[in-house]
């Protein structure tokens, strides 16, 4: 779902009643709980909670994505297929899905992953390449610059966006790419 990036941290299908302290980790991670625990509030610093029972997505004070609207419009079509599944897929495992659910998801993870390029599309403009005495090639993203590129709308989100070690491996991942190109 979030390609071109990959998950970079931690992924705990479930995590153990008597490790819920881990919910404090200073790190980003995506962690299944069965119950919400009682302090829930005082841990949901910076969390994304979702509730897969009550079909539920609550956060923390997160800018808005860029171009929310496009991407929930783009998104409505998949999810309205899905929501008439629904009543089929209470019957059935995860894991026996219908040819029309494998449709609406492989369709899901062709916006998102557009979505997510779409972020860094222009994000060569803002890199430097310098050519070393060796010939070595050395890029350098100017994040400002980038950030700056988006209305300002956007900014906040980005700025954030570009501290992660999601965009950091992809962002390095590029401009290694760019100086493996011929000049």
């Amino acid at each position: 779902m979030i390609r071109p990036f990959e998950w970079q941290s931690l992924f705990l299908p479930v995590l153990p009643r008597k490790m819920l302290d881990f919910l404090d980790a200073p790190v980003p991670f995506i962690v299944g709980i069965q119950h919400k625990p009682t302090d829930m509030k005082l841990r949901a610093n910076n969390v994304v909670r979702v509730n897969v029972y009550k079909n539920q997505v609550k956060t923390c004070s997160l800018p808005q994505l860029p171009r929310y609207r496009e991407l929930f419009a783009d998104l409505s079509p998949v999810h309205s297929r899905l929501a008439c599944e629904s009543s089929i897929a209470k019957r059935h495992p995860v894991y026996r899905c219908s040819e029309v659910q494998a449709e609406a998801a492989g369709s899901f993870l062709g916006i998102m992953k557009c979505y997510m390029e779409s972020l860094c599309s222009n994000l060569r403009s803002h890199t430097i390449t310098n050519i070393q005495a060796n010939n070595d090639k050395v890029s350098l993203l100017l994040k400002e610059s980038f950030i700056d590129s988006f209305p300002a709308k956007d900014r906040p989100f980005m700025k954030l966006f570009v501290d992660t070690q999601l965009f950091s491996v992809l962002s390095d991942s590029r401009m290694s790419s760019y100086e493996n190109e011929k000049a």
